[in-house]
């Protein structure tokens, strides 16, 4: 029988899962529930933008709980402010409570967007340690103790499958970019989600790759002159990993909670 639980109630279980009290954020984060209702959750789901796409999305699939990696509040301009009091008010039309979680759920070491990457890779078995600072906190993995080719790895990165119960959300065969400034054979790869181009970083940790969604010129500049691989596989690709392991932990905790088969994330895949 399901549980009748109110999106707070949800909220702060994500919370104690994800440790959130434990992580400084960017001020614009605000990670933690962003828009509410007083109903109990049906149906929960996950996209990575809390954008009004995603939030139309979840209103047609009857989702009244979404989990999302970057919230509304981005952004204070008066532009910013109009944007954020559109999204707000879609949500609460549709009914639909938004939970946020930004440094911690990349973080996390089962349900973190840099552990699934890992795991989506294939390079969970190898040696691995945590790397890659964020506002205190390390929030990807150094990861070594094997022999992987670039061009493996970059393929690797064309054919990321999310490890959703029962579906599995194809990434675009087109969207990695790869810079080839160290060597064919990648012996210390740091693996970090997201936007992550800090080369000091991965300089001084002795890493010859460098994985992660984006990094921009002056970074991709720096790692031809450090030496450093980059295989760069889409900001928003290599963060659907913890908002779909975040959503399907909830179902479970909440027995009887309905199941959503699509993936919802913006810009569509293979649009970016």
């Amino acid at each position: 029988m399901m549980k009748k639980t109110p999106p707070r109630e949800l909220a702060r279980i994500c919370d104690r899962i994800l440790e959130t009290k434990k992580f400084r954020d960017f001020p614009a984060a605000k990670n933690g529930l962003q828009v509410s209702h007083g109903r109990p959750v049906q149906k929960i789901g996950w996209a990575v933008d809390a954008d009004e796409e995603s939030i139309r999305r979840a209103g047609r699939e009857k989702l009244d709980f979404l989990v999302v990696h970057h919230g509304i509040f981005w952004g204070e301009s008066p532009v910013d402010r109009k944007i954020r009091a559109r999204r707000i008010r879609e949500a609460r039309r549709l009914g639909v409570a938004i939970y946020s979680s930004h440094l911690p759920l990349d973080a996390h070491p089962e349900l973190g967007n840099s552990i699934g990457l890992i795991r989506a890779m294939g390079l969970d078995r190898a040696k691995r340690k945590r790397f890659g600072d964020a506002m205190g906190r390390t929030i990807g993995y150094q990861v070594e103790g094997g022999r992987w080719k670039r061009s493996e790895l970059a393929k690797r990165c064309k054919s990321l499958k999310v490890f959703w119960p029962r579906q599995s959300a194809i990434l675009p065969d087109g969207g990695v970019k790869v810079v080839r400034a160290g060597p064919e054979i990648c012996r210390k790869i740091g693996v970090v989600t997201g936007g992550f181009g800090d080369l000091d970083q991965v300089k001084k940790a002795g890493l010859d790759t460098l994985v992660t969604g984006e990094a921009d010129y002056p970074s991709q500049v720096k790692a031809r002159a450090l030496g450093i691989n980059l295989i760069l596989a889409g900001h928003g690709e290599t963060e659907t990993f913890g908002p779909a392991a975040l959503a399907a932990t909830l179902r479970r905790a909440v027995a009887g909670a309905g199941r959503s088969n699509r993936t919802f994330s913006v810009p569509p895949r293979g649009k970016e």
